[in-house]
């Protein structure tokens, strides 16, 4: 009877699934309830525990919505959608709650169908394809050492084009995700100054969840960018927080 208990111990410790599902389902029923404070905050401790998926980040910007935190609803959504770049449900709920911000310009409708075309695949959806377009690449070089005709050619010219597209794709993807610090704002309303003193009067002021870029940080400020208005400012670094 003990060895089938430490059996039944061990199996369960190595798998770590069965509590995160059972969680989830606890924090999903504090929702239901409508205690969003204690449903956002079982969807952190999912996180926390390393269960960083689409889904709970989704859930978690419900969460904070329901709660009237516009600023934390976006960031959550906006890092569920980075992992499920397609997903409607996300997309709608984003756009959403954007609608609540007082943007002082907004994107057209050009902008914002070249930039879900852009974001359309993950990197790791990159990554495998690039190595998909290299190894047919490959398979049609090696094909028309054989048959060297007009079709092994214009197949292997083909694919070089797009294996060349895929790649560059792929490497401005990768220098943006590693060079492109991008932030929302999760303070009610924060007013950005033209340098990093208390001291000095505001130049503008930026909405709960308007999302910015960050050039630059000293000590507890950071120096942001809003890329629609072409705007610089600093701001306290409290009143962000990282997608």
């Amino acid at each position: 009877m003990k060895l089938l208990k430490l059996v039944f111990l061990f199996t369960v410790l190595l798998s770590p699934g069965i509590f995160k599902g059972a969680d989830f389902d606890e924090a999903n029923k504090l929702y239901e309830a409508g205690k969003y404070f204690e449903a956002a905050a079982a969807y952190n401790a999912l996180l926390s525990s390393g269960n960083k998926s689409a889904e709970v980040y989704y859930n978690l910007g419900n969460a904070y919505f329901k709660d009237k935190k516009t600023g934390l609803a976006i960031l959550n959504y906006e890092k569920a959608l980075k992992l499920a770049p397609r997903d409607a449900d996300i997309k709608y709920n984003l756009e959403f709650a954007r609608s609540f911000i007082k943007e002082a310009a907004v994107e057209d409708t050009l902008t914002k169908f070249l930039n879900s075309l852009y974001y359309y695949l993950t990197l790791n959806e990159l990554c495998i394809l690039l190595a998909l377009a290299f190894l047919s690449v490959m398979g049609l070089l090696t094909y028309r050492l054989f048959q060297k005709n007009e079709l092994s050619y214009w197949l292997a010219f083909s694919c070089s084009i797009v294996f060349c597209l895929v790649l560059i794709f792929s490497a401005l993807r990768i220098f943006e995700n590693e060079t492109t610090r991008a932030a929302i704002v999760i303070a009610p309303s924060v007013e950005a100054k033209a340098a990093p003193l208390e001291t000095n009067p505001a130049s503008f002021t930026i909405p709960e969840g308007k999302k910015v870029q960050i050039l630059n940080s000293r000590k507890d400020w950071v120096e942001i960018f809003l890329k629609s208005e072409n705007m610089k400012g600093w701001i306290k670094q409290e009143a962000i927080a990282e997608i």
